[in-house]
């Protein structure tokens, strides 16, 4: 019986590609090998590999993962930073990952080595054909260079994609590949913002990973992308008297300009409101990050600072530094179950500046819990971006479907 190591880039080129490899080869052992340690940061690494995971579980493909030994790729490439795409880096990313891929192959008693970077538009067949048939021959196996491309191939990929609602990633992969393709853009896909803050790379892993686990369990599910103003701190730090007290900066609060030296001149409450540039202090207690009540375009610059600062503040002057930014981004709703069941429970997919949120495995044992009820319909399970900013999952769900979210199943 023939078998076939298939190395996978990600989840868009692995899913027409596969499928047309299982036509081709009805009777071979196919197996996925997930060996990208070019894909950075590692965020993005995480999101293509868990929908990777998703596609061959779909198509009943075991799939093995491989290291993600950056520091041997960033070696290989050393000098090839500057060149352009499909160029001698490119070159030298397929040995890397072949190479790697041909061993695994020769190791588990494979015949033929291929690869679904074959798949991509982006790439040079005959350079890849190459590059597989120079690094099979040393391992004494066979490389495939099926072009599955042609006669629409790349049609009915986008086509599935779409269908499967599969991530999209929009540079292809290498941190150089990023800044010649995205520019300045490419900074946001470099800031590890911590935790799975609003419409972050990990806030989608979370999602499309619950997606995976729901499909495990035959569950139904579907996934809705809504776009919102984010909100980015690029730098805030409150001192007193020369001395940094702890902080968290309210979500949606606007730049200072320079560093702002200013006295307390009014209090509202638990709100200290300061003498320059509406600078607010928020006292809190318990200290902790607060999710925002409502959408908000742009706010006072407010820290939250400990309750039990409020002597030293009003005693001291205060030095603040804040700088945020606002851009366009993409977060997700992800219904597990039918959106005309009896009831709809929500669930934040994000988490807090302190990193307060939802665990998964929390989610993963109520939905297996409530499996049946979910496949009958008497339950369905909202899974909601972005939540954490004044409820921005939930708004769109409602307006977009109709239906009420009729109770949380966990709140910050």
């Amino acid at each position: 019986m023939d078998s076939i190591l298939v190395h996978v880039c990600c989840a868009p080129d692995a899913v027409y590609f596969v499928r047309r490899l299982r036509e081709d080869f009805p009777d071979a052992r196919i197996k996925a090998f997930f060996y990208d340690p070019n894909i950075h940061p590692y965020e993005e690494y995480e999101l293509r590999l868990v929908e990777t995971r998703r596609v061959c579980r779909e198509l009943n493909i075991e799939l093995e993962e491989g290291e993600y030994d950056v520091e041997r790729w960033m070696r290989a490439v050393r000098g090839y930073e500057q060149e352009p795409e499909r160029g001698e880096r490119c070159k030298i990313c397929f040995d890397v990952r072949l190479e790697r891929s041909a061993r695994l192959a020769k190791e588990q008693g494979f015949k033929f080595l291929t690869t679904t970077l074959l798949m991509s538009p982006k790439k040079k067949i005959e350079q890849l054909r190459q590059a597989g048939e120079a690094v099979a021959d040393r391992y004494g196996i066979e490389f495939l260079a099926p072009n599955y491309r042609k006669g629409g191939g790349t049609q009915e990929m986008f086509r599935l994609s779409k269908e499967m609602e599969i991530y999209q990633q929009d540079y292809c992969g290498c941190i150089y590949g990023l800044f010649n393709q995205k520019g300045e853009d490419s900074l946001w896909d470099l800031v590890c913002t911590g935790g799975r803050r609003p419409g972050s790379k990990e806030e989608a892993a979370f999602i499309k990973g619950i997606r995976d686990f729901a499909e495990s369990l035959s569950l139904e599910t579907r996934e809705l992308e809504f776009p919102f103003t984010n909100w980015h701190l690029l730098e805030g730090k409150l001192e007193i008297e020369g001395k940094v007290i702890p902080s968290f900066v309210e979500p949606f609060s606007v730049s200072l300009r320079g560093v702002v030296k200013a006295d307390v001149v009014k209090r509202v409450g638990e709100v200290l409101y300061l003498s320059k540039q509406h600078l607010r202090i928020r006292l809190v207690k318990p200290f902790r990050d607060i999710p925002l009540s409502a959408p908000k375009p742009t706010a006072h610059p407010t820290f939250l600072v400990p309750a039990d600062y409020e002597e030293e503040i009003l005693r001291g002057r205060v030095s603040a530094t804040l700088r945020s930014e606002l851009r366009s981004s993409l977060s997700r709703v992800l219904i597990v179950g039918s959106l005309q069941a009896e009831e709809l429970v929500a669930f934040p997919a994000d988490t807090l500046q302190d990193g307060r949120g939802l665990e998964r495995k929390y989610l993963e044992d109520y939905i297996e819990g409530n499996k049946n009820g979910i496949a009958e319909g008497h339950l369905a399970i909202a899974l909601l971006g972005a939540e954490s900013y004044g409820g921005l999952g939930r708004r769109f769900l409602e307006e977009f479907s109709g239906v009420k979210v009729s109770r949380y199943g966990y709140s910050f």
